[in-house]
């Protein structure tokens, strides 16, 4: 059975054809003068049917990006999201009420998975108890790890150097299970939060 990952960068996965894609507007990449341009690259992706979530997008306060300028950007993705019933895949960085102020205003429908969790119990309760999926690489903390239950669980590479098996090998131990037991859960949350990963890459 093959561990699926929930968010990488990998130029294998793209080169193989095994990779189903996700596009967004990240916040690193994001000036004044861009933004128009990269909205309307991003909504031809999703209007076209090419992608299965949007993102990585979200808030990143130790970025170059104007904060008000990262807000209006991640609000017009949290709104296609809805429209087009697309998961969001978040990227947060020390914007955690920012973010929760967002996801206040938009009442969303659609699941959001904040990936690379790396938080303190706290700040993933508080997440969890808002309705997000956490994303688990190779670093974090373990005693968060374990407050997730899980349905909301997913694990990823991200850009780092360990694989995915590793990550789940990592992951299981810590929680006290087996590998097979949590490539199930993943698998699982995979079909439910990301229905159209069951259909072929593009």
């Amino acid at each position: 059975m093959t561990t699926l990952d929930i968010h990488t960068h990998s130029p294998a996965a793209l080169a193989n054809g095994s990779a189903l894609v996700t596009a967004g507007i990240h916040p690193w990449e994001l000036t004044e003068e861009n933004a128009q341009a990269a909205l309307e690259q991003l909504h031809g992706l999703i209007a076209g049917h090419r992608i299965v979530a949007i993102g990585e997008s979200g808030l990143d306060k130790l970025t170059e990006a104007p904060m008000a300028l990262q807000l209006r950007i991640f609000g017009q993705q949290v709104q296609w999201a809805e429209a087009y019933g697309l998961p969001l895949i978040i990227h947060c960085v020390k914007a955690i009420d920012e973010l929760l102020e967002v996801r206040k205003r938009y009442h969303p429908s659609q699941p959001w998975v904040l990936h690379g969790f790396r938080g303190k119990p706290q700040q993933a309760m508080q997440l969890l108890d808002k309705g997000l999926y956490l994303s688990f690489g190779a670093h974090y903390s373990q005693e968060a790890l374990r407050l997730v239950p899980d349905e909301r669980l997913f694990i990823e590479t991200d850009a780092g150097a360990y694989d995915i098996e590793e990550v789940l090998r990592r992951v299981a131990e810590t929680r006290g299970v087996e590998p097979e037991h949590l490539r199930k859960v993943i698998q699982r949350n995979i079909r439910l939060v990301f229905p159209l990963s069951a259909q072929p890459p593009l």
